[in-house]
């Protein structure tokens, strides 16, 4: 709440800035703020405050999937839950790609799948007296991406499950449509797969981990299935080959989400995020509902990716978990 005094101080502001004309300046300029230390910014004319102080959380990048964005996001949170700041996800005034670009400025594409960490909106954030835009990069990397993180030996997993518990929050039409794939499957014992294919196979980025391939994969389900009793594999890739290689070892064991695959063009060399132009909502809105199955699954097999990183915090473990560790690529 404002206090009287602030009140006065406020009008008497306002009256002096009237008074020598430079209200009308900066009504043109939209400049009511300057910029604190650490990138705080401040409203001089906003009324508006909380208790504590709201941290944008955004990334400027716009040709990575969802699961990089949450990867940053999560350790957004992480930086701002441990400074004791207000956690607010911005991904309406950059860029990305789950908006079109007349969507940029006018929709936020978090809330497309996920609820804001906190009851604060990214608008009542933006309007508030002070508050710090975020860098991409912070303090936190979520989580190291490595065996040994997935594995958890250290334990560092557990933090991250930790703050997904208390901040990651998700949409009705995120929920449904989980609800309606886990009934479809229910009373099997199943295996999630993930297995990555397309640009990320063709380009091979340097310093990244090195993905099983389709034969490697399919050898390693068949091998779990049979030594620990599943009785299906849940696929989750998007490439039309791999999903051709699974059909024809699994056959009717093989189960599968509601998704779009892709022939990958590796001639023109094409990044997958530039096939995303029919319905980006929905390629994000099922696999968002794809990785949380692949969560909920007794078994996981995997290699290491943002995809797979951000299954595993999603879960609360797994029964059976092995992680492909091929080093990375030169």
């Amino acid at each position: 709440m404002t206090r009287p005094d602030q009140n006065h101080a406020y009008s008497s502001v306002k009256q002096f800035l009237k008074k020598f004309r430079i209200l009308r300046w900066l009504n043109r300029q939209k400049r009511y703020y300057f910029w604190g230390r650490d990138h705080e910014k401040i409203n001089i004319f906003s009324r508006t405050t909380f208790d504590r102080t709201p941290y944008i959380i955004r990334r400027e990048a716009s040709n990575v999937g969802l699961f990089s964005y949450f990867i940053t996001i999560m350790g957004g949170i992480a930086y701002a839950h441990e400074n004791n700041y207000i956690p607010v996800i911005d991904m309406k005034n950059y860029p990305n790609a789950y908006l079109y670009p007349n969507e940029v400025k006018h929709v936020n594409s978090w809330e497309y799948y996920f609820k804001q960490p906190t009851s604060i909106s990214l608008e009542e954030a933006l309007s508030s007296r002070k508050y710090i835009l975020g860098q991409d990069t912070v303090g936190h990397k979520f989580p190291k991406m490595s065996a040994e993180a997935f594995y958890n030996y250290d334990g560092r997993l557990d933090y991250w499950r930790d703050i997904r518990r208390k901040y990651i929050r998700f949409t009705p039409a995120v929920l449904e449509r989980l609800e309606r794939m886990k009934a479809k499957y229910s009373g099997k014992r199943i295996l999630g797969a993930l297995v990555r294919g397309t640009d990320y196979v063709a380009v091979k980025p340097h310093g990244h981990p090195i993905p099983p391939t389709a034969e490697q994969a399919i050898a390693k389900c068949q091998e779990v299935m049979n030594s620990e009793g599943f009785d299906a594999v849940y696929l989750a890739t998007e490439d039309k080959n791999i999903l051709a290689k699974f059909q024809a070892s699994f056959g009717e064991k093989l189960l599968l989400p509601e998704a779009e695959y892709f022939d990958y063009d590796y001639d023109n060399g094409k990044y997958l995020i530039s096939y995303m132009n029919n319905d980006k909502y929905m390629l994000g809105l099922n696999y968002l509902v794809s990785m949380l199955f692949l969560s909920q699954c007794e078994g996981f097999i995997t290699s290491i990716t943002s995809g797979s990183a951000g299954v595993m915090c999603l879960s609360d473990g797994f029964k059976y978990l092995y992680v492909f560790d091929l080093g990375l690529y030169p």
